[in-house]
Formats: structure tokens, sequence, C-alpha cells
């Protein structure tokens, strides 16, 4: 590997600010230097074209610095802005981050995520619980290497299905995730996707594997900090969780019950558990209460959730 050449991105943060960096995430430790810079692979100065990005080497320090100023509090921007920015800045069509945590549900983790997908193929995802069979996901939840969407099986008429679906609504023609984990079983996923010629996609993956690598675990130790909400009193299983979730989106039990593939009688009793554990009388108070107190994501009350 080639002598890496230190860029320090406190030059237009905490440089300007008269501050050090010594409360990096640990996380972290394997590119922050002790002076508080980060340490990237040396690449020629100078802002990337969008219609050359693929065949030179990305200059990350712009994405460096956006999501450094996330980490330490400087940054009020949401992630999903920032991810959009970064997307534009290294020539890639969207960047998507997910997290999953052992205590939490598949919805919940769908709802704590940042990606930069349109409203529609988001929605749409969300709807048709795309969440159960998404081959990036399941592969991502157990890689610890990167890896390239077209190394993954596609024997399953349904996954074909869904890759198709998912060009159609803009997702992009190629894509690499990079796990991400950490000490406290908690994993993430972070893929990028392009719409390059095959070729040219394989050339960009050698030329910037490792800065995507970089740019992952800061997208990862950002979404920390713009997620991150108290232990909540309650603790729901994550059945009622998902009910409640699909309740606080205003679906009916039966909605609920054909969503979920589970019989009307259950989501009745995991809505009526979830109730009695947040200590309401009814459950528009239950979910008003899961909101406020943190048990589930403020985004599923959100019409623009997806954005």
């Amino acid at each position: 590997m080639s002598e890496a050449k230190t860029i320090d991105v406190r030059s237009r943060s905490t440089r300007a600010r008269g501050e050090n960096l010594e409360s990096a995430p640990t996380g972290l430790s394997s590119i922050w230097a002790s002076d508080g810079s980060i340490g990237f692979p040396e690449v020629p100065a100078g802002k990337n074209d969008p219609a050359t990005s693929v065949i030179a080497p990305l200059t990350i320090e712009s994405a460096a610095i956006r999501l450094t100023d996330t980490i330490l509090g400087y940054n009020e921007q949401d992630l999903e802005q920032t991810l959009r920015a970064i997307a534009a800045d290294i020539g890639m069509a969207h960047i998507a981050y997910m997290r999953f945590a052992p205590d939490k549900s598949s919805d919940a983790s769908l709802l704590t995520g940042a990606r930069t997908y349109s409203f529609q193929w988001q929605t749409r995802y969300f709807l048709k619980q795309y969440i159960l069979i998404d081959p990036v996901l399941a592969h991502g939840s157990k890689a610890i290497l990167p890896f390239d969407w077209e190394e993954l099986p596609r024997d399953d008429p349904a996954i074909q299905a869904f890759f198709v679906d998912a060009v159609n609504h803009g997702v992009g023609c190629n894509g690499i995730s990079v796990p991400v984990r950490n000490r406290r079983g908690v994993y993430s996923v972070v893929s990028f996707t392009s719409n390059h010629s095959r070729a040219d996609w394989e050339l960009f993956k050698k030329n910037n594997m490792v800065k995507l690598q970089l740019i992952s675990v800061l997208i990862d130790s950002a979404a920390s900090v713009n997620i991150k909400l108290g232990s909540p009193a309650v603790k729901l299983s994550k059945r009622e969780e998902q009910c409640l979730i699909w309740a606080a989106r205003g679906k009916t039990y039966q909605d609920i019950s054909d969503i979920l593939n589970i019989s009307f009688g259950s989501v009745k009793s995991y809505l009526d558990t979830a109730r009695h554990k947040l200590n309401c009388a009814n459950l528009t108070h239950a979910v008003g209460v899961a909101i406020a107190t943190g048990v589930i994501p403020a985004k599923a009350l959100q019409g623009s959730a997806f954005k």
C-alpha cells in the first residue's frame, strides 16, 4: 500500500474554531492520527470532474470535512442531505446507510437509516417489505469485506424482480456495499451506487476501494451522532415494535395483518401489549408516548419519512 498523505480536516472546521479532535470516536482509531488529522492515501489535488471521476482517483477531503463536522457536532444538517452532497462530490448516483441492532425490528432499523434514493423507491421498498428479501442486507449482515452487488446470487425470481424494480426506480445499475461493525453487536451497511458502464465501474473500484471504506466508517460514526437516542424505559418486542410503527403510519389492524403476514388477532394482541407497557389508555396515546420517549422512531409519523 502506498504511503499515506495526511489531510488535516481541521483546515475548514475545527482548526478554524481553535479546537482539536481529541474527542474523536474510538471507532475511528485506525484513521485518526494523534494530532487530530485523518490519514488518507495520497490522491491528485483538485475537485473531481463528474465526467472523469470514474477514471481518476477520488479526492475525499470534502466528504471527510462534512462528516467530521457532523461527528463533532458542528454540522446540524440532516445526514441524508450530507450524503447527497457527498454522492455528488464523489460521482455516485446514491449513498445508503442502514444500521441493525440485535434488539430492534427491521422496520425500526429502516426508519432510522439514511439514504438518498427517491421518495418513490423508498416508499415502495417499505410498503412491499423488500427488507425481508433484500440480498444486499442479507449478505451485508454476515460479510466482513466489501462486496459488489454483481456477486450476489440471483437465482430466485423474487430477487431478480427486486433488482429490476430497483433499477427502474433509479437506484443505479452498479452497487457496492461496505459492512461496518462495532463492539456492541451493532452492524451497519453503507452502499454506493452508480450508472457507469461496467468497465468504468470496475476501474472505479480498483482506484477507490480504500477511500470508500474510510468514508463508510465516517458515515457510521456520523450516523451514531445523528440518530442517537437515550435508552427508552419501555422495552417492546420486535413484533410489538413493528405493529406500533405501522399503526403510527395510519394502518388498520387488518392492514398490519396483511403487511406482516400474521393474524388479525396477533396484531391486536401485540398492540394491546405495547399499549399496556406504555401505560396508555388507547392506541393513539400509545403511539404518541412511544414517539416522545424514543421507543419507536419519530419518522414513523412523517409522511416524508423516506426522503
